[in-house]
């Protein structure tokens, strides 16, 4: 009597081992998969190639200015948010400059695969960010990057 207890629920667990064994391979190729990119992790170069940002996957950015009065590159942190329209786009993490200890409150909107226009204000605080971004890209204000290939 014990025996076919046994081998019942051998078939039983073979009949659902194949199924386990196909959902947690699913699950471990689909956790090991690359986070989906957005669209500015990229190199986008602004002003006619006097400013250059680099947006990484990590959020970490490096910009870096060569104006004739001001060179200087920043490592500092972005936040996007995509469900906002326009895209809401902040910088943070300033360490040095007159931008440290700010944030710029911005917006990003895609004007092409290829090309993004951007509008920030300066912030002190996260509670004063919301209340100085832009609502809308002010045509003396925006800057137009194009991605570099």
């Amino acid at each position: 009597m014990y025996l076919p207890f046994v081998i019942s629920s051998r078939q039983k667990m073979n009949s659902v081992f194949p199924g386990i064994t196909g959902i947690s391979f699913l699950l471990l190729v689909f956790s090991c998969r690359p986070a989906p990119k957005h669209y500015l992790d990229h190199r986008w170069s602004g002003d006619d190639g006097n400013q250059i940002m680099i947006f990484d996957g990590d959020s970490s950015l490096q910009w870096i200015f060569h104006e004739p009065t001001l060179s200087d590159t920043f490592l500092v942190r972005y936040r996007l948010d995509q469900s906002a329209t326009p895209n809401r786009l902040d910088l943070y993490n300033f360490s040095s400059g007159i931008l440290k200890g700010k944030i710029l409150a911005g917006i990003v909107q895609p004007l092409s695969p290829d090309s993004i226009q951007l509008d920030f204000e300066p912030a002190e605080t996260w509670a004063e960010a919301d209340s100085v971004r832009p609502r809308t890209f002010d045509p003396e204000q925006r800057r137009v990057f194009v991605k570099v290939k």
